[in-house]
């Protein structure tokens, strides 16, 4: 059973300029990334129970960032957004029924 995002203790409070925006931008670099690392990763490990292991993690990760990519973008409506269970402060320009905190 997946643990769902929203219930993760929140760790550190996220800075006010990271809005559902860039967020949801930097995401969808971080996807790439992982996917890059994927690549490397079937070329450089040659143990097929650690390659297993390790193309699994960054697979779920990828997952979980897309998840979490789609989610910011339809928050902002809902003046709710979260990254990983994190609060992100929603702009007064994106969603002006929005309260800063």
């Amino acid at each position: 059973m997946p643990i769902p995002f929203d219930s993760l203790p929140g760790l550190f409070d996220l800075p006010p300029w990271a809005d559902p925006a860039m967020l949801r931008d930097m995401s969808a670099v971080a996807i790439v990334v992982v996917a890059i690392g994927s690549l490397l990763a079937l070329g450089f490990i040659r143990r097929i129970i650690v390659r297993t292991v390790v193309l699994g993690l960054l697979v779920v990760l990828a997952l979980g960032l897309w998840d979490q990519r789609v989610q910011l973008g339809e928050c902002v409506e809902e003046c709710s957004c979260t990254l990983f269970g994190q609060a992100v402060q929603i702009p007064v320009d994106r969603n002006p029924r929005c309260q800063r905190a």
